[in-house]
């Protein structure tokens, strides 16, 4: 009898490590989670991304500041080709790119969605002919 007492509360204790652990790890996730949506910064929700470029080919998205070779690449993977597509971003598509793929605030700093609408048209900035002459090195394609 004593035996089975002892294998009772043997399990008991270590029914009550597990859920702590468990529990611990639960607590860890949900508590960072928590932390990013808490930063007063919004997540954003995902623009519209295309599987290829268009018929024409892609945009050179490195004519607008703030995007170089590395970001455009990464934009490319996630579907993003075209100055339009930029151009369109509303408030909450802008945040998630800030979010997920350029440093926070960036794309607002550096006014991607103002440059891009100006492209999108044809024209140029005073940044994207700098970059058609070969003037800005991040640009630069290897």
């Amino acid at each position: 009898m004593l035996e089975i007492a002892s294998q009772i509360i043997l399990c008991l204790i270590l029914a009550a490590i597990l859920g702590f652990i468990i529990g611990y790890l639960l607590g860890r996730i949900c508590s960072t989670s928590e932390k990013k949506n808490t930063t007063g910064v919004s997540i954003g929700s995902k623009p519209k991304f295309l599987l290829s470029p268009r018929r024409g080919g892609k945009d050179n998205l490195s004519k607008i500041k703030g995007i170089g070779v590395k970001i455009e690449g990464i934009l490319n993977d996630l579907g993003i080709y075209h100055f339009d597509q930029i151009a369109s971003w509303n408030k909450e598509e802008t945040s998630w790119i800030d979010n997920n793929v350029a440093f926070p605030g960036r794309v607002q700093r550096e006014q991607w969605v103002e440059q891009a609408k100006v492209l999108a048209t044809g024209r140029e900035t005073d940044f994207s002919k700098r970059v058609t002459a070969g003037e800005v090195s991040s640009s630069k394609k290897s």
